[in-house]
């Protein structure tokens, strides 16, 4: 599954959605932080070994940050 990033129209943010399937991952986010997504994306697809470690130490979910 391929990920690309879009600009929103009339804003300063991107979109990171699977042309594919039409999946939204970002709806409005800046483009240094759409690049990690996509990134993180591609990861958990194809490395085998990212994946096992990810899954086991997170659930799959990602922390958010603290204030």
């Amino acid at each position: 599954m391929p990920y690309k990033t879009r600009k929103v129209n009339n804003r300063r943010c991107y979109r990171v959605y699977n042309p594919i399937n039409k999946k939204t991952f970002a709806k409005c986010t800046s483009k240094v932080k759409a690049m990690k997504q996509m990134r993180l994306l591609r990861a958990i697809q194809n490395s085998k070994k990212f994946r096992n470690n990810y899954r086991t130490k997170t659930g799959g979910k990602t922390m958010k940050k603290k204030k």
